[in-house]
């Protein structure tokens, strides 16, 4: 009985070990992936800044100056939305690979209870 129960605990020991390693693997990546994320829409901010600054210097009224910062406004708008989308796709990747494992550890679980309560 006594080894019984050690193989019980040293096989529940692996699972909650190997699903944290899943759930590090899972962290890191996404963590990683947003990350990335942030680097670009800065770069997209950086490269709008500068578009300004040059339409400014090379336009001659305002209303040249106005028309080209809205054109401006609106693409970098667009860009700021792609990001959030992403990123929203991103942690919903994320999200559902976590309840993938969740439900899984669950089931497994489940299995194990009933194959015990069937043994007795």
């Amino acid at each position: 009985m006594d080894k019984k129960v050690v193989e019980q605990v040293n096989e529940m020991t692996k699972t909650v070990l190997d699903s944290m390693i899943r759930l590090q693997e899972i962290n890191d990546r996404t963590v990683q992936q947003l990350a990335q994320r942030q680097l670009d829409a800065v770069g997209d901010f950086m490269s709008s800044g500068i578009r300004q600054l040059k339409a400014l210097s090379e336009t001659k009224d305002l209303s040249q100056v106005v028309s080209k910062q809205a054109d401006m406004a609106k693409e970098l708008n667009d860009r700021m939305l792609e990001h959030a989308r992403q990123t929203m796709d991103l942690l919903m990747t994320s999200r559902n690979e976590l309840n993938a494992m969740m439900e899984s550890n669950l089931q497994a679980i489940l299995n194990k209870t009933k194959e015990a309560v069937e043994k007795k």
